[in-house]
């Protein structure tokens, strides 16, 4: 199918031109989509990680109260057990005071750090300040005055001997602290070789990180939780899962989430991906570990950001630059037409003056004000045409100047063919004369071919004498050698005669016979 030049231009460039555009728009629609992700991402990150600092920060100042008291305390020594008591009541009473997030603070003596002469395995002196009635009220008793080898939060905390956050719990004996979800911050009392001599805890509510998790919503449709180190939820953005535990309401697969809820106990931050099952959405979710003071037991915080949500910016941000794009490419489209159709117009003027020239016109003429490529093309074909004049012009004459010529070439070509007839008769005899050379070099060739015959036989003649020459040679040579041995023989014959004439001299008549 015949496409013409105009259409072949528009689709040409067009095609191009889509493709690129295209390939931009989504180039940088996808890095902008990615880049938006990662953003999102990270601010996610770093939500966990400020919002666990101000947990941590919260948490740290109390154990920071409850080290540095524990610390006087363990001066206790310098103290008359009434100094003692009423020293330290003092300071118990003024921290729950000035603290009103603090439930109770307790302490709690192992008697016999205080009295050398007891001797029992177990006893303590435990002093608690406590809120009732929106009043401070104290109480003090004696207890578990025994040897038996007791298992309690205290005694696991005495083995331990260091700072200890307990796992949140409920307070079921306190009817006013019914539904308050609390924790302890402990101390040991130590004495100068670090030895456990008592306990000082302070009990606090967590309700305060319900507000805590209310102000984190980077995005929303964001779930937000703190999780202590036994599993249970503190806080989170949903209150009715507050208390739970945290591996029972999990809404995908539990792999990543028991992993970072691992990770965070070591004090490592961990994140994931995962697809909620209740929603069918995708979620990022970063954990971030929360240390409190020497504990050796973490807490952790945890964000879980939706990503539809987080991608939401971005995709809308796609589609107006897919928007955008269209209209750009339909400008770009009309541009391109118009500007085709001026590129492409003088060129099929061109072509229509190129085929009226073939078709034996030159009685034609294109005029062009263009200052390019096209303009160029319209004057050297009309140049072209001009030139064509001239050339049949003098391709014309040239024809004339041939035909003259021919008829000169006509004449001569008669006078050549008379000379011919008697070139033809010369030619006989001389064809005749060839012959008889050729019949003598035929004899001369038989007789050359004998005489090599006879010289064949000649040469085998001389090689046969000459092989007997060299048997004779050979004969004669051994001849030689027996008439040397011969020889030797002979000469040895003498040389025994002499003797013997010798010896037969020698020996007189004796020897004659000899």
């Amino acid at each position: 199918m015949r496409i013409n030049l105009k259409t072949k231009l528009n689709l040409y460039i067009l095609t191009v031109a889509t493709i690129v555009y295209g390939i931009a728009i989504g180039y940088i629609s996808l890095q902008l989509k990615e880049s938006t992700y990662k953003d999102s991402v990270d601010l996610a990150s770093a939500y966990s990680r400020e919002y666990r600092n101000k947990v941590q920060d919260d948490l740290n100042q109390i154990m920071e109260s409850t080290r540095t008291i524990s610390n006087i305390f363990s001066d206790h020594r310098k103290y008359s057990p009434k100094q003692r008591d009423a020293f330290y009541e003092d300071l118990m009473y003024n921290l729950i005071e000035k603290n009103e997030n603090y439930l109770s603070v307790g302490l709690s003596w192992e008697m016999k750090a205080l009295d050398k002469t007891y001797d029992k395995r177990n006893g303590r002196i435990r002093t608690t300040f406590y809120r009732k009635d929106n009043t401070i009220r104290s109480q003090r008793e004696t207890t578990d005055v025994n040897n038996l080898n007791l298992t309690g939060a205290y005694y696991q905390i005495r083995n331990l001997n260091e700072e200890t956050v307990v796992g949140p719990y409920y307070d079921v004996l306190t009817p006013e602290l019914a539904g308050v979800l609390m924790t302890t911050v402990t101390c040991p009392i130590q004495n100068a070789n670090g030895q456990f001599e008592g306990l000082l805890g302070v009990d606090i509510s967590l309700e305060t990180m319900k507000d805590i998790i209310a102000d984190i919503s980077p995005f929303e449709g964001t779930v937000s939780y703190i999780v202590a180190d036994n599993r249970l939820m503190i806080a989170h953005s949903d209150n009715s899962l507050i208390g739970k535990d945290y591996f029972d309401n999990i809404h995908g697969d539990s792999t990543h989430f028991k992993t970072g809820f691992e990770k965070s106990l070591q004090n490592q931050s961990y994140e994931f991906e995962y697809v909620n099952a209740s929603d069918n959405n995708n979620y990022f979710v970063s954990y971030a570990p929360i240390s409190i003071g020497k504990a050796k037991k973490k807490w952790m915080i945890g964000i879980e950001v939706p990503a539809n949500i987080v991608m939401a910016e971005a995709n809308s941000v796609f589609r107006n630059a897919v928007v955008v794009g269209l209209i750009g490419l339909l400008i770009l489209y009309i541009m391109i037409y118009f500007v085709s159709a001026a590129i492409s117009n003088p060129i099929v003027k061109a072509i229509k003056l190129a085929k009226t020239i073939s078709s034996g016109n030159l009685e034609v003429s294109f005029d062009s004000d263009r200052k390019d490529e096209t303009g160029d093309l319209a004057k050297s074909l009309s140049a072209m045409a001009e030139k064509l004049k001239i050339i049949i012009a003098e391709v014309i004459q040239s024809s004339n100047n041939i035909a003259n010529s021919s008829l000169d070439l006509s004449r001569f070509a008669e006078e050549l063919s008379e000379g011919s007839g008697s070139q033809a008769a010369s030619a006989e005899e001389i064809s005749a004369s060839m012959e008889e050379i050729v019949s003598s070099i035929h004899q001369n060739t038989e007789n050359a071919q004998e005489t090599k015959k006879i010289a064949l036989k000649a040469v085998a003649g001389i090689r046969e004498g000459n092989e007997y020459t060299e048997t004779l040679a050979e004969s004669i040579n051994n001849i030689a050698e027996h008439i040397t041995i011969i020889g030797d023989i002979s000469r040895q014959t003498n040389i025994l005669a002499i003797n013997a004439a010798v010896e037969a001299a020698r020996a007189g008549e004796h020897g004659k016979g000899f």
